[in-house]
C-alpha cells in the first residue's frame, strides 16, 4: 500500500505530492472544518452538517498515481487470498445473493487489484469482471473482463451488471458519490451494491483516534492511512452516500476478520460482540437500486 511513502517522513511526502486541492462535501457542498494534520502533513477535516470527514485539501490525482499507485501497490502475491479472507469473499458474494433475484450473477468489482475476487467470485460461479485505475498483469490473468480507468470515466458500451461492488474502493475515490451514481447506472432494476470501506467508529480506530487526539501516539493520526484514503466513513456517513446516489440501504454490518493462528473460541469472544455493537475494522453495507 503505496510502500514507497507510506510511513515516510513528512518533507518526503510533500516533495512527491507538491500539488494540493481543497475539497467540498459532496452531499452538502460547503468547505469542511479542519480537525487535524497526520504525521505526514495530510490535513484532515470533518463536514459540520452531515459529520462526513475527508482530506481537505488533499493531494490531486495525477499526482497520486504516479507516486502512490505504481506497480508495486498491487504485487502478484495479492492474487491470491489466505483462508480467512476468502472466507469474508465467499460472506459477501453471501449477501449479494441474498439481495438479488433468484439467477442474477453479473458482477462487477470496482478496484479489482491482483484479481483474489476475480477468482473467488468466478470459482463461486458469478460472471465477474472488473475495473481499476491501473490493471496489473495477475488480473488479466483471471480470464475476467477487464475496464481500465476511474469509473465515472468508463465507456461501458452498453454493459449492465447486477451488482456493483466497491471493498476498500470507496475512500480512495476523487468523489465516492459520483462512484456510486456511476455504479447505480450500470445496474438495472433491484440492482445490488456492496461497500466495504474502514470503520472510523470501530473501537480500534476510536481508541487510536483518542491517542492522537491527546497526543499519546509518536506517529499521530496514522490509522487514517492518509497517504491514499481521501474519504472516512462511519456506518451513518457511508449510508448517507449511498442514500444519495440513489440506493436503499437494506444491511449494514461491521465483520471482524479472523486472524491466523487464533484459536476459534477466543476468536469469537472478540468477533462477537465487536459485530453485534457495530464496533469491527471495516464496514460492509448491502443496497438495493432504487
Amino acid at each position: 500500500m503505496g510502500e514507497s511513502l507510506f510511513g515516510k517522513p513528512r518533507a518526503a511526502v510533500e516533495a512527491a505530492l507538491e500539488g494540493r486541492e481543497p475539497v467540498a462535501c459532496p452531499l452538502c457542498r460547503r468547505p469542511p472544518r479542519p480537525f487535524a494534520v497526520d504525521f505526514q502533513g495530510f490535513r484532515l477535516a470533518r463536514c459540520a452538517g452531515c459529520g462526513l470527514e475527508f482530506q481537505s485539501p488533499r493531494p490531486v490525482f495525477d499526482d497520486l498515481a504516479a507516486a502512490v499507485y505504481g506497480d508495486a501497490y498491487h504485487p502478484p502475491a495479492h492474487g491470491t487470498v489466505d483462508p480467512s479472507r476468502r472466507r469474508h469473499y465467499v460472506r459477501q458474494l453471501a449477501g449479494l445473493r441474498r439481495h438479488l433475484p433468484a439467477g442474477r450473477r453479473a458482477l462487477l468489482d470496482v478496484g479489482c487489484g491482483a484479481g483474489a475476487f476475480l477468482r473467488v467470485a468466478g470459482g463461486c460461479g458469478w460472471r465477474v469482471e472488473g475495473t481499476d485505475i491501473r490493471l496489473t498483469d495477475a488480473a488479466r490473468r483471471t480470464g475476467a473482463r477487464l475496464w481500465e480507468g476511474q469509473l465515472p470515466e468508463i465507456p461501458f458500451g452498453g454493459a449492465r451488471f447486477d451488482g456493483v461492488r466497491f471493498n476498500h474502493v470507496l475512500e480512495h475515490t476523487q468523489d465516492p458519490l459520483e462512484e456510486l451514481r456511476r455504479a447505480r447506472d450500470l445496474v438495472g432494476a433491484d440492482g445490488a451494491l456492496l461497500v466495504g470501506v474502514p470503520n472510523l467508529a470501530g473501537l480500534s480506530l476510536r481508541l487510536k483516534s483518542w491517542q492522537s487526539r491527546w497526543r499519546l501516539k509518536r506517529q499521530r493520526w496514522k490509522h487514517y492511512g492518509a497517504l491514499h484514503h481521501l474519504w472516512f466513513f462511519t456506518p451513518a456517513t457511508l449510508a448517507r452516500v449511498v442514500e444519495a446516489a440513489g440506493f436503499e440501504v437494506l444491511q449494514l454490518e461491521t465483520p471482524v476478520l479472523e486472524r491466523p493462528g487464533r484459536r476459534g473460541w477466543v476468536g469469537a469472544l472478540i468477533r462477537l460482540p465487536l459485530e453485534a455493537a457495530r464496533a469491527g475494522g471495516i464496514v460492509d453495507l448491502y443496497a438495493r437500486a432504487r
